[in-house]
């Protein structure tokens, strides 16, 4: 990919401004990876304004129907509740999601799968939910697809994925073994996702269903990827001399633009592609280590209350809602009704901010309520959770509660603060508060990756060139040997 520098009129040429080898390395990196880093920076642009398909915690809470006490019956024996159990509806009879198991509280007994015809009422209750009117028209059985091809699906495999007769034909996957919609999509995110998502993150089928595959080809075309930019800026650096030369680059054609705007862009090419590769966190950079303090804090929360006395007051309060959550505080259980906490017989029980504050002295360091977004707790595409209480440790790891319920949402110790903006500081260049999201924020991302892309654009014709060129000439070589041996 690299052509000799032409001197400037009545200079004298100019000797080897490198290795020959290096020169080779860059030049036939950039034939086996310059169409991958193509796509890759162009698929940028598009992950600006194009999402990965999901179904959150909340929106599923949100698609499910008014629960029906009266039709409780019995509660599983055996079965203390404990944080994080649900308690809804499914399919018009109550369930308890518990301990990975789904519970039937009309029998008492564990749930033996979802049927086809569950899954139409389960996905259309869902789909009525979040505004879609059309009726479900087909059910089918999918074990794994393109939109459910990552190992966050696998414990809840297989799917009825149910398609819907509206004009984007949209499917809801609803679980076969715990009647849990698990994703969502239609046919304009599954079209616009092979222009973002799915060539950024390298996530077609056929490799992501792979994960220990998918993780080592992204990481090693990634390591790949940073030495042919960390090479190709040497070499852009050596080469361009503008105090010695009438011309800003020796270069002409093609080869003038791929210096250019390779050096031009190069350290920010490179910045993009080294963080790319930390995302996979290899040969463990960036892993976090358990928390003793989050851990312990946990554990001192947790209770474990038996299941039946809970389950009745429910049914004799019968309140309208939707989900109800297991929120344990201090070793007391409580419950969060639709987002509004009561104690175990269905009392109204409002965490004070003064229990959560001395529960919370066991995370040590400073403490308060949080109503803006920080450097650690923020959000991006979607606004970050707020209010939550933050306590900030004396070794700076910082620890993110829910003031409602006093869950511990998240904490970021040395290695999460270092991924934080390792990864995700230097690949979304969202360092300044104000400039880290939305239209302005969007259009400069666009433009700076426009300049890596002409860069990289120009490296690329220059490969195609380099191939052709190089086929050529071994196809002349292997005719002409296969004339000489006819000849003989």
């Amino acid at each position: 990919m690299s052509a000799s520098p032409s001197p400037s009129k009545g200079r004298k040429p100019r000797k080897p401004f490198a290795p020959k080898w290096l020169v080779l390395t860059h030049r036939y990196l950039g034939v086996s990876l310059g169409l991958l880093m193509l796509v890759w920076f162009a698929s940028g642009v598009g992950m600006l304004f194009i999402h990965w398909p999901k179904v959150t915690s909340e929106e599923r809470a949100a698609g499910l129907p008014l629960m029906t006490w009266a039709q409780y019956r019995q509660a599983p024996a055996d079965t203390p509740l404990s944080a994080g159990d649900l308690i809804e509806d499914l399919a018009g009879r109550p369930i308890l999601r518990s301990g990975g198991e789904v519970f039937d509280l009309v029998t008492g007994r564990p749930l033996d799968g979802v049927s086809g015809e569950e899954a139409r009422w389960i996905a259309a209750a869902y789909a009525r939910a979040h505004g879609l009117t059309a009726r479900p028209a087909e059910v089918i059985a999918v074990e794994r697809d393109q939109w459910t091809v990552t190992g966050y699906f696998n414990k809840r495999r297989p799917f009825w994925r149910v398609r819907f007769d509206d004009p984007l034909a949209s499917d809801i996957y609803v679980s076969q073994g715990d009647g849990e919609v698990s994703q969502h999509t239609d046919r304009a995110q599954r079209v616009l996702n092979w222009l973002g998502p799915i060539p950024h993150w390298l996530y077609p089928q056929v490799l992501r269903q792979d994960a220990r595959l998918w993780t080592q080809v992204v990481i090693w075309t990634s390591l790949a990827g940073v030495f042919l930019i960390a090479i190709g800026i040497y070499l852009g650096l050596v080469a361009w001399r503008p105090w010695r030369d009438e011309r800003l680059t020796p270069f002409r054609g093609m080869m003038r633009w791929h210096h250019l705007f390779g050096l031009g862009a190069g350290v920010l090419t490179l910045t993009w592609t080294a963080s790319g590769l930390l995302s996979m966190q290899p040969f463990g950079l960036l892993d976090s280590a358990p928390d003793p303090r989050a851990q312990a804090y946990r554990a001192a929360q947790e209770a474990r209350v038996e299941a039946g006395p809970v389950l009745a007051a429910l049914k004799a309060a019968a309140p309208k809602a939707r989900q109800v959550i297991v929120a344990p505080f201090q070793g007391e259980a409580y419950l969060m009704v639709d987002g509004v906490r009561h104690d175990a017989a269905m009392r109204p029980a409002a965490l004070p901010p003064s229990d959560l504050a001395a529960a919370a002295k066991r995370l040590g360091g400073e403490q308060g309520l949080l109503t803006v977004e920080d450097a650690y707790w923020y959000g991006h595409h979607e606004p970050a959770r707020l209010p939550v209480w933050r306590v900030i440790a004396a070794d700076g790891t910082r620890y993110y509660l829910d003031p409602a319920t006093g869950e511990l949402l998240r904490s970021f110790g040395a290695s999460a603060r270092s991924y934080r903006w390792l990864h995700l500081g230097l690949h979304r260049l969202d360092f300044i508060r104000g400039f880290d999201r939305g239209g302005g924020w969007a259009a400069a991302m666009t433009a700076l990756l426009g300049v890596c892309l002409v860069g990289i654009g120009a490296g690329v014709v220059l490969a195609w060139r380099r191939t052709r060129h190089d086929l050529g000439q071994l196809g002349r070589r292997l005719g002409q040997f296969g004339r000489a041996r006819r000849r003989a």
